[in-house]
């Protein structure tokens, strides 16, 4: 094959991040934004993608397959997504796992979820320094789960189907964050070990409301995982005016998700209500989507039809 094409999902951190990082689970889901690459086989012996260098999520992933499958060729990148960079969706992740996946498909070989994990944590690491797995994992399996350090991804099914994405527009680096939550367990040893217990509790208590769709209750405990975060010192003031601004508009709960610092707040409210509070927020100038949860992981892709 001398093409091939692949996508896979961002994600959102439902409960649990950072702490994440110091053992508590996490509970994660994709969501229907996606990531498509398209793979062309090139005479050169290099991954290209135009405007990027070789430090790139998408072209150390596909390098990655080219060694573990032999494969001696050269491949050009192409990249569309629908994900919002450096928000906390999981966009470096979703373009790693599906740049590993098209790669995977072009050297004429089956689509191997595994070596596509493995080749897309590779590429994450350029990103994320010494990424937790979680986007990886979501991206390349889809649907939605547990994630832990120890025991990785666990899918489990729950009733949620829709969420709200809100995008305050301001960027971050999440390693800075991942830092900045070091230093403030350091210097707070046991502050920090009662609100991971706290933050543990939390996931217990939501993956017993995800199973019942409860959905006041997991508003509740939004609220709940956000004055933790917001203690550790991950929010920032876009996102607490973004969160008063979910909840003032009738959410039930809302949360940062991903590193913080900026980036996106999520929230929880009743079906029928999402697209009036997302009116109400555009009018205030927010920029806010209705996504939908538990969506496919990696997956082949049709070719692009030439201009």
């Amino acid at each position: 094959m001398d093409k091939a094409a692949a996508s896979a999902p961002g994600k959102v951190i439902l409960f649990g991040e950072h702490f994440v990082v110091h053992g508590t689970p996490a509970i994660v889901s994709s969501i229907g934004l996606r990531a498509k690459v398209e793979a062309s086989k090139i005479s050169e012996e290099a991954v290209l993608l135009e405007g990027f260098g070789d430090e790139n999520p998408a072209v150390i992933a596909s390098k990655y397959i080219l060694r573990k499958t032999g494969c001696r060729t050269g491949l050009s990148l192409r990249i569309s997504s629908e994900i919002p960079q450096s928000v906390g969706l999981g966009s470096s992740a979703a373009v790693a796992v599906a740049s590993a996946a098209a790669a995977l498909m072009a050297c004429s070989k089956a689509l191997d979820s595994s070596l596509v994990l493995e080749a897309a944590h590779e590429g994450e690491k350029v990103v994320h320094y010494t990424p937790s797995g979680i986007d990886t994992s979501v991206a390349t399996y889809g649907g939605a789960g547990v994630f832990s350090r120890d025991e990785g991804y666990t899918q489990v099914d729950f009733d949620l189907e829709y969420l709200l994405i809100l995008n305050t527009g301001k960027l971050r680096r999440t390693g800075d964050l991942v830092r900045k939550v070091k230093e403030f367990a350091d210097k707070n040893p046991n502050r920090f070990k009662e609100i991971s217990e706290e933050a543990s509790r939390i996931v217990q208590e939501a993956l017993e409301a995800l199973e019942k769709g409860d959905l006041p209750y997991l508003g509740k405990l939004m609220n709940r995982n956000q004055a933790l975060l917001r203690e550790i010192g991950v929010s920032s003031p876009e996102l607490e005016d973004a969160i008063s601004a979910l909840l003032k508009a009738g959410a039930y709960g809302a949360k940062l998700t991903g590193a913080g610092g900026g980036g996106c707040a999520i929230a929880i409210a009743d079906y029928a209500s999402l697209d009036e509070i997302i009116h109400k927020l555009s009018v205030s100038g927010y920029s806010v989507i209705k996504a939908r949860l538990v969506v496919e992981g990696v997956r082949a892709e049709p070719l692009s039809s030439p201009p």
